[in-house]
């Protein structure tokens, strides 16, 4: 019997020898990049593995939802997959390019590593954070006035009403207070008092009433050529990013859009065109930003086309006369 029970383990280990090694037995070890790196450095995702050279594939994503699998995953176009090339036996490596998002565009990331291929049993790395750094010189802080429009004088309720889930009533006050004195403006108590309706106060908050396609609205309410009331209402149904960081690829930064709002609510009303380096800007996309003239992100802006343009929401402002 004892002799019989050796042949059978003898037998069972040639067996295992015959077949490739299984596909979990691969090891997917991180090496680069740190968890922090500034704007513009170099960049590049090192993975050390004894995978099938070349087969490595790193996935970048602006969020960090994950599917059944474990793998990165969101809207479209809020990620990328890229291979990585065989650097030694053991490495295999993605170095990213200059002119990519990611090096180009603070904000934070999430990536991981996976062997390409089919099956439920491919080897699938840990999702790591890339936080991409803007020196503290180049965030946006200051006055707004005069090199974008006119200084205002007007003062403002901050209304509750309506707020996101995703946005705390201290949050949106202490947005709305720093971005109004960027303008001269003066935001004041807070208020249930619901944003956009013609009542005598002038008040800033969320409405549901703000139609799809459109981030916000200023209305000037006149009488006899004379603004009695200064509104804003924000679209209460959007992504938004309350910040202070950056906003992912599908959100919709709220400190941009109130910087625009309320220069239309200090006078100014022009608009500009797409990607101009101004917070008039005439559009916003989900993932951009303006705070400052070095601390501005718009997307697509190499080409400016109409399709990219498409892809954004408007920011409006508008009159109207009251008897």
């Amino acid at each position: 019997m004892r002799i019989e029970m050796r042949s059978v383990l003898a037998s069972f280990g040639l067996a295992l020898l015959a077949f490739p090694a299984s596909a979990s037995a691969v090891e997917l070890a991180y090496e680069a990049p740190a968890a922090s790196i500034s704007r513009g450095a170099p960049l590049m995702f090192a993975v050390r593995t004894d995978a099938p050279e070349s087969s490595v594939v790193v996935r970048v994503s602006g969020g960090n939802l994950v599917d059944e699998d474990g793998l990165l995953t969101g809207p479209e176009g809020s990620w990328l997959d890229e291979p990585a090339k065989q650097a030694l036996e053991d490495l295999q490596v993605w170095s990213v390019p200059n002119a990519s998002i990611l090096r180009q565009r603070p904000g934070r990331y999430y990536w991981q590593a996976y062997v390409s291929g089919e099956g439920d049993d491919r080897p699938i790395g840990p999702v790591r954070q890339l936080t991409v750094t803007l020196p503290a010189a180049e965030r946006g802080r200051g006055n707004l006035y005069p090199k974008f429009g006119k200084k205002g004088s007007a003062s403002f309720l901050v209304s509750t009403a309506n707020l996101p889930a995703s946005l705390s009533k201290t949050r949106f006050k202490t947005l709305a207070k720093t971005t109004a004195k960027r303008w001269g403006l003066k935001a004041g108590t807070t208020t249930k008092i619901v944003a956009g309706v013609q009542d005598g106060r002038s008040v800033a908050g969320f409405s549901t009433s703000v139609p799809s396609g459109t981030l916000g609205v200023q209305t000037d309410y006149l009488r006899n050529g004379r603004v009695i009331e200064r509104d804003l209402a924000l679209r209460a149904g959007e992504t938004w990013a309350a910040g202070p960081s950056y906003p992912g690829l599908s959100e919709i930064d709220l400190e941009s859009v109130l910087l625009h709002e309320l220069g239309h609510m200090a006078g100014n009303k022009q608009h500009q065109s797409r990607c101009a380096n101004s917070p008039l800007d005439e559009v916003l996309g989900a993932g951009e930003w303006w705070r400052g003239t070095r601390d501005q992100w718009f997307g697509d802006c190499a080409t400016a086309s109409a399709a990219s343009a498409l892809k954004s929401k408007r920011l409006v402002h508008r009159t109207v006369t009251v008897d």
